[in-house]
């Protein structure tokens, strides 16, 4: 159960939209449809001012503008990480999925504390599918290090955009510090003991 901030009656819709942006923005690791569900109970039990009607008008209109950064992420690093932040300047909230393929033997990675504040979820098989599981409409992002992932990204989106001709994808390149950076690499590092500085807290 999400615990709210008390909502003054007398505040105008503006200073009440305001607020909701903090509360959106406080409780990112829960799902939107969730938090929607939540929010619209809550607002259905504050005093009947005509601004406290209009905010649970909107919260019950509104679409956020969520994003949805998809990969194995074993493990997240910093270079991830400079992504994600990166995507948030750009989105509303921005949901990690970290995908498994049936096919591959890689063990998993504890979350790092760092983004334990944001939405995680699963999924094994088909991105698509899971992005339609959401039940809202996203924006998948892929983060890039150089040219060579790009061309790669380039050749996945067209199998993507056939499966799912209307999906939004939005590529973002990391910073040129980072792009050296890769799961594989820290893998291979970690049976040197060598593969901390490229982790997250």
């Amino acid at each position: 159960m999400i615990q709210f901030s008390s909502i003054n009656p007398n505040s105008s819709f503006a200073e009440l939209l305001e607020l909701e942006r903090k509360e959106f923005t406080l409780h990112q690791q829960v799902d939107f449809l969730d938090y929607q569900k939540q929010r619209l109970a809550f607002l259905a039990q504050q005093p009947t001012q005509p601004s406290v009607i209009a905010l649970h008008d909107f919260v019950k209109i509104n679409k956020p503008n969520i994003a949805l950064f998809a990969g194995s992420f074993s493990p997240f690093h910093k270079g991830h990480f400079n992504v994600l932040q990166k995507a948030e300047k750009i989105f509303d909230k921005v949901i990690i999925a970290f995908g498994k393929n049936p096919d591959k033997t890689i063990p998993s990675w504890p979350i790092p504390k760092t983004i334990s504040n944001r939405q995680h979820t699963k999924y094994e098989g088909l991105l698509t599918d899971h992005v339609d599981s959401l039940g809202y409409e996203v924006t998948v992002i892929r983060g890039l290090r150089n040219s060579t992932d790009f061309q790669y990204e380039q050749n996945q989106y067209r199998y993507i955009q056939e499966l799912k001709p209307d999906i939004n994808i939005v590529n973002i390149f990391c910073d040129k510090e980072f792009e050296h950076i890769s799961s594989s690499g820290i893998r291979t590092l970690e049976k040197y003991n060598k593969h901390h500085n490229y982790l997250l807290d």
